[in-house]
């Protein structure tokens, strides 16, 4: 294949699927030779319909890394069931490391109330509709998995129903 050919194909992978880059870190080392620089990134992807995931990626360069980055986070994506379309069916609080997230779900019309990387996050997941509040530590890495492990606990409607034994309505 042809550069030309890999190039297309990169395009036409960012339309089906957006991406935000989170963060781009450069560290130097220096040698005898020099300065040695590697880069990480960190991104988050989404198709706006329930699949999201995040990844890392190192290279010495950096549009390679946020290139490895984008293929780690393809293969750690997860499905997130909306309710109605438009945001999470209950709501949940779970805690990474130091960071605490609580994500509260929405009625129609009230749009994401939440810091710009969960907003970010659920921009890329389809989430309209939602409420969140992070405690603790704001990094960023940790922010986004414990967003990503607090949507990985969120129960499907019809599981919310057996609980509950009663029909869902959000307000």
């Amino acid at each position: 294949r042809t550069a030309a050919d890999q190039d297309l194909e990169q395009r036409a992978r960012e339309k089906k699927w957006p991406h935000k880059i989170i963060s781009i870190r450069r560290t130097a080392k220096i040698t005898k030779a020099g300065v040695l620089n590697s880069f990480s990134a960190f991104l988050i992807v989404g198709n706006r319909a329930g699949l999201i995931g995040h990844g890392k990626g190192k290279s010495n360069d950096a549009k390679k890394a946020v290139e490895r980055a984008y293929t780690n986070a393809m293969s750690n994506l997860i499905a997130i069931e909306l309710f109605d379309g438009h945001t999470i069916p209950h709501d949940v609080e779970h805690r990474f490391k130091k960071t605490k997230v609580n994500l509260y779900s929405g009625k129609q019309g009230t749009g994401v109330i939440a810091n710009e990387l969960v907003s970010t996050i659920c921009n890329l997941a389809g989430i309209q509709n939602l409420t969140a509040k992070i405690h603790g530590v704001h990094h960023k890495r940790n922010t986004v998995r414990a967003v990503f492990e607090a949507l990985e606990l969120v129960y499907t409607v019809d599981e919310v129903k057996r609980t509950r034994g009663a029909d869902l309505r959000l307000y």
